[in-house]
């Protein structure tokens, strides 16, 4: 019977929603093995004097 697993990862980046995706992954993978897919969640951004910064 088939197994799979589910973990929550948290990334951030000052670069961009992409860089931290792909360093979240990067650093789960030295203890993870087999990371088959990604499902983004939620994404935040600061907001400072009406622009996103």
């Amino acid at each position: 019977m088939p197994v799979g697993k589910i973990i929550e990862l948290v990334g951030t980046s000052t670069r961009g929603f992409e860089d931290a995706i792909n360093e979240a992954v990067k650093r789960s993978s030295k203890t993870v093995k087999n990371i088959r897919g990604v499902d983004v969640v939620g994404q935040k951004a600061l907001v400072k004097d009406g622009k996103v910064v």
